[in-house]
């Protein structure tokens, strides 16, 4: 890696890196090159940031928004700079793509906590949080939930929407926010951001994810615009970024996703849904389908009232969703590891009476 100054290595650490990465790199072995991270993806180019910001060909590497890439000329004098090697991904925020075949589309690489925004001008969309909060488990980052647009409510409304959001959330944390008064964004960011570390943004479109970047950055970094006259947010963001905000970490803005297919092992499922996920233990049955089994311990929950058919039907579906998804992969494992993980927990259950 060239960094022949003490301000390249300071560049580095802004952007995240560290000794661990550092101790990957040597391990690698890779030629020579300059280390930066991806801040921007194009068609056939990327931006690489760090002390010589670049834009840089990929080729054949499938890079990501966040990747540490080492990148290098040509072999030619006039040779553009070129892709050599991508890093170890730490976490991956990743959706299934479009199309009928089972693929993996990446959206975020490296990141440590994703920030799941939701705008209070609107009803609380609930199946929705549970959904990005399951990839976001899945992703190895930490998800925090992020209401928006605070400022559209009563305190009294706020309240309730964080009490429905803290509800759905299991062990990730919800704040209120609201970029026009400031409420809740310097405990966001006091929290949350601190140098080397990555924010990612997702969220659906007209979330506010870009407006309260630029409240955090305190510039007007990315292009917001309203919502449209049917309450639907506009697509403003078209593009993934890293963006830089000095001493203090790395905001990653995410365009507005409509399509949210599930991908990714049955951890998140389990952690968006710790409670169900106990109760099961509690079953008649290992493979009770929690429906209309003698001894199911979910359904009696829901019939004296102390857990929602909604969630129950929501963790469901995303079940069917990602065993579904499973099989367009031909992927047994996945299978696999459900069937050795309900033995687990069956196991843990019967030794706790």
């Amino acid at each position: 890696m060239t960094a022949n100054s003490q301000d390249d290595f300071t560049v580095l650490a802004d952007l995240g890196w560290d000794a661990a990465r550092a101790a990957e790199l040597a391990e690698l072995a890779v030629p020579q090159g300059e280390m930066g991270r991806v801040s921007r993806v194009d068609r056939a180019v990327c931006t690489v940031l760090g002390p010589h910001p670049r834009r840089v060909r990929y080729g054949s590497h499938g890079v990501a928004t966040g990747d540490w890439v080492v990148a290098a000329p040509g072999t030619l004098t006039a040779d553009p700079w070129q892709v050599r090697s991508v890093l170890t991904r730490r976490s991956s925020f990743s959706r299934l793509a479009s199309g009928e075949r089972a693929q993996e589309q990446v959206v975020a690489t490296n990141v440590d906590v994703v920030l799941l925004a939701q705008a209070l001008d609107r009803e609380l969309n609930i199946h929705s949080l549970e959904r990005y909060l399951t990839l976001a488990w899945n992703s190895g980052a930490q998800p925090v939930v992020v209401l928006t647009k605070a400022d559209c409510r009563s305190r009294e409304e706020t309240t309730e929407f964080v009490g429905r959001a803290t509800e759905a959330a299991g062990a990730a944390p919800v704040l209120a926010v609201s970029t026009v008064t400031g409420a809740g964004v310097t405990e966001l960011t006091d929290l949350w951001l601190r140098r080397g570390r990555t924010l990612a943004l997702v969220g659906p479109s007209g979330a506010g994810k870009s407006t309260l970047v630029n409240k955090i950055i305190g510039s007007e970094a990315m292009a917001t615009a309203g919502v449209r006259a049917d309450g639907k947010g506009r697509h403003t963001t078209t593009h993934r970024e890293l963006l830089i905000v000095p001493g203090r970490g790395i905001l990653l803005d995410t365009p507005g996703m409509r399509g949210l297919g599930l991908w990714g092992s049955a951890e998140g499922l389990e952690r968006t849904f710790p409670d169900l996920e106990l109760l099961a233990t509690a079953c008649r049955f290992r493979d009770c389908a929690h429906d209309r089994e003698p001894g199911c311990a979910v359904t009696a929950a829901v019939r004296a009232g102390s857990m929602s058919s909604d969630r129950l039907e929501s963790w469901r579906k995303l079940g069917r969703e990602q065993l579904s998804v499973a099989a367009r992969q031909g992927d047994l494992s996945l299978q696999h590891q459900e069937r050795e993980r309900w033995k687990g927990l069956t196991k843990n259950n019967r030794q706790g009476r």
